[in-house]
């Protein structure tokens, strides 16, 4: 699906821009391939700013400056390039594919069992009320 938002531009205006919001898994394992470094399962190395640029000439689809070269989104305003990830990345968090990776390699109980996952929350016992059972 094309999902599009808008950024601020020259001269105070507005541009959209429009992205997919899923690649094909092809694409993804060759950006995956080309900013991850698995040679230490528990301690990955991740080349985040090469897979937020790969990942966003990769999916946008329109924008008002060239799309599909890393170099135009290099030369955005910061604030704008901000702007652009903050809104494509929800749909592309790096931790998500991490964690498929990590499972793929090792098994999902052997990552679980190293932590490797990412942050999870555990269910909140305080407070918890239970029902007596007096017989009156």
């Amino acid at each position: 699906m094309i999902k599009s938002f808008e950024i601020p531009w020259d001269n105070n205006t507005k541009e959209t821009v429009s992205y997919e919001d899923d690649i094909t898994f092809g694409e993804l394992e060759a950006i995956l391939n080309q900013c991850l470094d698995m040679t230490q399962v528990n301690e990955p190395k991740v080349n985040l700013p090469l897979y937020r640029q790969l990942i966003l000439t990769a999916v946008i689809t329109k924008a008002p400056f060239k799309v599909k070269e890393v170099a135009s989104i290099r030369n955005l305003k910061s604030s704008v390039a901000k702007t652009i990830m903050k809104e494509v990345m929800k749909d592309y968090p790096l931790a998500k594919y991490l964690e498929e990776w990590v499972e793929t390699f090792v098994g999902q109980d052997i990552a679980e069992a190293q932590e490797i996952s990412t942050t999870s929350s555990q269910g909140n016992t305080v407070g918890r009320k239970t029902k007596s059972t007096r017989s009156q």
